[in-house]
């Protein structure tokens, strides 16, 4: 499982790569140097918040988006979640889930 410094370093990557900036533009546009940037993406620190809400502004989101970890979580997350979810559920709720699934693959 990811720790929250390497979901946070993913998420960094993640929506830096989604506004097509290259590290060097990101460090250019929050005053840091390319250094800097490539240290967050490879979990090798903690942003302070400073430059998380650089970040946040440069990249044209709200701060509480780069803590969106949905899209980073890795397989044996997502696995977890849904075994919580259906040995949490009862029949009724499982037949619920089952046609919802049936509906979006098909």
């Amino acid at each position: 499982m990811d720790s929250t410094k390497e979901l946070l370093a993913k998420r960094l990557k993640q929506l830096r790569k989604s506004k097509g900036l290259t590290q060097e533009k990101l460090a250019e546009l929050i005053g840091r140097d390319t250094k800097h940037i490539s240290k967050l993406e490879i979990a090798g620190s903690y942003p302070s918040i400073e430059t998380l809400d650089r970040i946040a502004d440069a990249l044209g989101i709200e701060l509480k988006d780069i803590f969106n970890f949905d899209s980073v979580r890795g397989k044996e997350f997502i696995l977890n979640e849904f075994k919580d979810i259906l040995n949490d559920s009862d029949e009724k709720e499982l037949q619920q889930i089952y046609k919802i699934y049936k509906c979006v693959t098909q």
